[in-house]
C-alpha cells in the first residue's frame, strides 16, 4: 500500500505527522501517528513494509 505523510498542527511547538494512504486518502489509525519529524514517520512506513510516496 502506498502511503504519504500529512502535518498536525503546522507551525506550532506542538507539530507532528501522521500516515494515510494515497489511494484511499484515509489516514491510518493503526500506525502510531505521532512522530516529531517527517523523516521518522518515512522511516516507520518503510520498516513496516509500505511504500512512501514524498
Amino acid at each position: 500500500m502506498k502511503v504519504t505523510t500529512y502535518t498536525i498542527n503546522k507551525g506550532t511547538a506542538s507539530q507532528y505527522y501522521g500516515l494515510k494512504s494515497v489511494s484511499e486518502n484515509h489516514v491510518l489509525h493503526y500506525a502510531p501517528n505521532n512522530w516529531k519529524t517527517k523523516r521518522g514517520a518515512i522511516n516507520w512506513a518503510k520498516k513496516n513494509g509500505y511504500e512512501v510516496e514524498e
